[in-house]
């Protein structure tokens, strides 16, 4: 059962990821604006998400049929909720900051850093497909931890150290600039777990009514 959790939860995460790195490549194409992300960049945003410990949750769950989907219509209402406010902030990111109509430093480090801090808080929430962050815990699985950690070093490496801002064509960015990217990025994760919330509250409800109407 959790390696069939882990499965999904790890198509989430890559599906969403993939779909909002090749719909913000079209979008820019389309819209006559000059590439957000160069070659390096996209190498370096492709990540794979740790695979977690059992949840005592998902064991409690009744088994499940042979033939059942993986990829099923709540996962691709998932997917592309996250790649969509994953490409609408990179992308307001990137025009607010792209004034003059040709890409910068500046502007390629604001639309990288955006998009991989994106994709961390994408990561955070695609652990578990029901259950909220906050309650299995920021701090559980330590291989993720890790990798996440390792994934934000690397990032700050790669604006802040000369060698590496020569590879990816980027620049120093001010404390200002990082939070303000963390606070756009972090929208995935909070819709996500509005998203997990309503679904948990819908099927309270519903299993109360089934319960009542038992009981009549």
């Amino acid at each position: 059962k959790n390696i069939f959790g882990n499965v999904r939860n790890f198509i989430t995460f890559q599906l969403s990821t993939s779909v909002a790195a090749l719909t913000l490549v079209a979008l820019s194409t389309m819209l006559g604006l000059p590439q957000p992300l160069n070659a390096m960049q996209v190498l370096w945003i492709t990540q794979s998400l740790g695979v977690e410990p059992v949840d005592p949750e998902v064991m409690k769950q009744p088994p499940r049929r042979r033939d059942a989907d993986i990829i099923t219509r709540q996962l691709v209402t998932r997917v592309f909720t996250a790649a969509s406010f994953i490409v609408a902030g990179t992308m307001a990111i990137y025009v607010s900051e792209m004034q003059d109509g040709e890409v910068t430093a500046r502007d390629t480090s604001m639309t990288f850093t955006t998009f991989v801090c994106f994709d961390m808080f994408n990561a955070l929430t695609c652990r578990s497909g029901t259950r909220s962050v906050f309650e299995f815990g920021l701090f559980t699985n330590t291989a993720f931890n890790f990798a996440v950690a390792g994934s934000l070093l690397g990032q700050l490496g790669v604006i802040y150290v000369p060698f590496l801002q020569t590879v990816f064509q980027t620049e120093a960015l001010g404390l200002f600039d990082i939070v303000k990217i963390l606070v756009l990025s972090s929208s995935v994760l909070w819709v996500d777990e509005g998203c997990k919330w309503w679904s948990a509250r819908h099927k309270e409800a519903t299993t109360t009514e089934d319960i009542q109407l038992m009981n009549v």
